[in-house]
């Protein structure tokens, strides 16, 4: 099955906005998927092949009940970015399979593809869309939706991502982030438009 939508990777690093902006873009019913989640959901899985090779290379990281221990490895993979960049290229062929089939099966003109990871992992997409905003007021939104995090955890974690110059770099639109929910709203509503005028 071939992917026939457009695609618009949708990157920033933690805490820039990406799922709040991804949202507002299903509100205009452009169908979206977060490539973490679909990541989350293959190695939650013990019968998915991914597990299995995760194990190959971490055997210390699969729980008795044959699932990756998520939350109590966390630390070590962003700690570790030689075991982050395996795990990474262990996981990114089964949720790019993934995500081109559910592609193939959506009808609208594009799609989104949420990925803090677009530009490390150099995915192919049709534009590049960055939502940008300040390093502070992302260890403040991350801390806020995860309290338990230490900033010195989430600053690791960002360093594990690419740079924001380097990110900008990549991007074919940018999403500032620094305003209002209503300028973000407007921002989003104003790209929607140009999308739909690019690709009819």
């Amino acid at each position: 099955m071939t992917t026939t939508c457009k695609i618009i990777g949708l990157t920033g690093g933690i805490g820039s906005g990406k799922s709040l902006v991804r949202s507002y873009f299903a509100q205009l019913g452009i169908a979206g998927l977060d490539a973490d989640l679909v990541a989350r959901e293959l190695h939650q899985d013990p019968a998915h092949p991914v597990v299995a090779e995760i194990a190959e290379f971490f055997p210390n990281t699969i729980g008795e009940d044959g699932r990756l221990q998520r939350g109590s490895l966390r630390t070590f993979f962003a700690q570790n970015q030689a075991a982050n960049r395996q795990l990474m290229a262990i996981l990114r062929p089964h949720c790019l399979a993934h995500m081109r089939l559910w592609t193939a099966q959506q009808c609208s003109r594009y799609v989104i593809w949420e990925s803090a990871l677009l530009s490390e992992a150099a995915i192919a997409v049709d534009r590049v869309l960055v939502v940008d905003t300040e390093p502070q007021a992302q260890v403040a939104r991350v801390r806020l939706r995860n309290p338990d995090w230490s900033v010195e955890h989430i600053e690791a974690v960002m360093a594990l991502q690419v740079g924001r110059k380097e990110r900008l770099a990549l991007a074919d639109d940018v999403i500032l982030n620094t305003s209002s929910l209503q300028d973000l709203r407007q921002r989003v509503d104003e790209l929607h438009n140009y999308y739909l005028r690019l690709w009819t």
